[in-house]
């Protein structure tokens, strides 16, 4: 199985994410007024959120890795400038031009549930990814926008931690650093629920820095183990991580306290059994996860970041004009397309070729299989 191979699978789990996170915004986007769980359907459909954590725990493996293997020596160094270069061009363009979009679409939208205005005066937080630290302005406008902010701030620790404590340091110094991460994570969730922080405190990176940190594991352990989990490896690795996924939904459909077990460890279940999926995915067989690598949810992962970017302000501007039906199945059937194609033209006129050009004329022709 070649490199290449083994994206094609990521990007198929990234589209699932992708359309996790849309779908539980069509079905949260309909209801005006308190968020209610009954029924089964809205249990599952609640739990649809979580596809953000992959996001998070993906970007901890494949940011980390290059700096992981050039710490142990099996890999190049990594030029902090063109680490940065490339991250920018990445995320920078399209974000700016969804921002833009954004305020468009939302004050054109009407009265719909979910519009969250912000003033033309309040925009360069938005464009200066800073919009999480201010209560006026979090989760307002473009709300899924918040995990951007998140990512952008661990793409900017990730060489202040790698010339800290990775320099000529070996796996255990890794696995030791990761390990802080997480208590640092942990740490500061149970500072939140102890001392009753609200929005901003609970939307910052030392939030979810536990998500990154198993992503950076699997990052350590590609770089230095010589195990690759065999085929029924794969395939219990594949079935215990769907398991983990359940028991997190079920329980923080059941747990009605909202006490400190839960406020610390938030969705730890979920973020482990994906760490169990992404090493099926990334270092084994794939048993049982081959449909991952089928072409059209490696397209839809390939132009997942527009859709993520774009698809909560066609929500709102559909439901505001009257476009979306009830119900999720026919919302989702009218929003997808749309967002698919906002998706693809963010793709292929901003994101590829920045990322081509950023990378060089070395790396272009791999820029859309290995991007991350």
């Amino acid at each position: 199985m070649t490199i290449d191979d083994r994206n094609t699978a990521l990007e198929g789990m990234r589209a699932l994410a992708a359309l996790s996170v849309l779908t539980f915004h069509v079905w949260l986007y309909q209801i005006d007024g308190p968020i209610v769980r009954d029924g089964l359907a809205d249990t599952v459909l609640f739990e649809a959120r979580i596809g953000f954590v992959f996001f998070f725990l993906l970007s901890g493996y494949l940011i980390f890795r290059p700096f992981s293997r050039a710490a142990l020596g099996t890999g190049r160094p990594v030029a902090t400038g063109a680490y940065l270069k490339r991250r920018a061009a990445r995320i920078v363009p399209a974000y700016y031009a969804a921002i833009v979009g954004a305020y468009v679409l939302i004050e054109t939208a009407g009265q719909a549930p979910g519009r969250r205005s912000v003033g033309l005066d309040q925009l360069p937080l938005f464009f200066a990814f800073l919009q999480n630290y201010f209560p006026e302005t979090a989760l307002k406008l473009d709300a899924p926008t918040w995990t951007v902010v998140v990512e952008v701030a661990f793409y900017l620790i990730v060489p202040l931690v790698a010339l800290l404590v990775l320099h000529r340091g070996g796996a255990g110094r890794q696995v030791a650093a990761i390990g802080a991460l997480v208590a640092i994570g942990l740490a500061w969730n149970m500072l939140t629920h102890l001392n009753d922080w609200r929005t901003v405190a609970t939307h910052v990176l030392p939030t979810f820095l536990p998500y990154f940190a198993l992503g950076m594991l699997v990052a350590v352990i590609e770089s230095r183990c010589a195990w690759r989990p065999a085929a029924r490896a794969s395939a219990t690795l594949a079935l215990l991580g769907a398991g983990a996924i359940v028991a997190n939904g079920y329980w923080h459909a059941t747990d009605r306290s909202q006490g400190l077990l839960i406020e610390t460890l938030r969705d730890m279940p979920a973020a482990l059994g994906m760490t169990a999926l992404l090493v099926a995915a990334a270092l084994g067989t794939r048993t049982g996860m081959a449909w991952l690598s089928d072409r059209p949810l490696v397209w839809i992962g390939t132009v997942s970041y527009g859709l993520f970017l774009w698809h909560v302000p066609l929500i709102v501007w559909l439901n505001g004009h009257g476009a979306l039906p009830g119900g999720v199945v026919a919302g989702v059937a009218i929003v997808l397309p749309v967002a698919l194609a906002v998706g693809a033209a963010s793709w292929y006129a901003l994101e590829r070729p920045l990322i081509a050009k950023a990378r060089g004329p070395v790396s272009a022709t791999r820029s859309a299989r290995s991007r991350s």
